[in-house]
């Protein structure tokens, strides 16, 4: 724990929720300041991010949202000339994601979906390869404005080395 005057910098979650006053034991803080979060669908292959996708506020995560995102991503591979064979998709078995319109879409599409293995770190490896260093990257950043956030993200999106990948 930092202190800062009769402030301090918290280091964790947890620290986050409490309150000190120089001098004073630790107190849990009781108001805090909710935060909205954006949502971010990414595509990525070997080659770097291919798609970058943000829900918008107060949308919910469904069969038509999952349509929706893999449409463009079809229109993005379409526009790029590659050929549609070479596309695997790897998802979870959210109901979004195993719904039977989605499903159909996908195989309309002519996309392949990889089998789910459960409890596999390759099943997300957004989650354990790709998000853990955007928010390294973008730790300690204040973004006044949803936008703000999402000019960061793409910007660390197509910066990001292809190496990496």
């Amino acid at each position: 724990m930092k202190k800062l005057g009769s402030n301090y910098v918290p280091e964790n979650k947890r620290q986050s929720k409490e309150y000190c006053q120089e001098g004073h034991e630790h107190q849990k803080f009781q108001n805090q300041s909710f935060c909205w979060k954006v949502m971010l669908t990414v595509f990525w292959s070997s080659e770097g991010v291919a798609l970058t996708d943000f829900l918008e506020k107060s949308t919910t995560v469904n069969s038509e949202c999952c349509i929706e995102t893999i449409k463009c991503l079809k229109k993005l591979i379409m526009r790029e000339g590659a050929e549609i064979y070479d596309i695997w998709l790897q998802q979870d078995n959210a109901r979004p994601h195993t719904s039977a319109t989605t499903t159909d879409t996908i195989v309309h599409l002519e996309f392949i979906v990889l089998p789910y293995l459960a409890y596999s770190m390759d099943l997300a490896p957004s989650n354990f390869h790709l998000f853990p260093k955007l928010k390294e990257d973008l730790r300690g950043q204040n973004f006044s404005s949803d936008e703000e956030v999402k000019v960061a993200v793409c910007q660390w999106c197509w910066e990001i080395q292809k190496d990496y990948f």
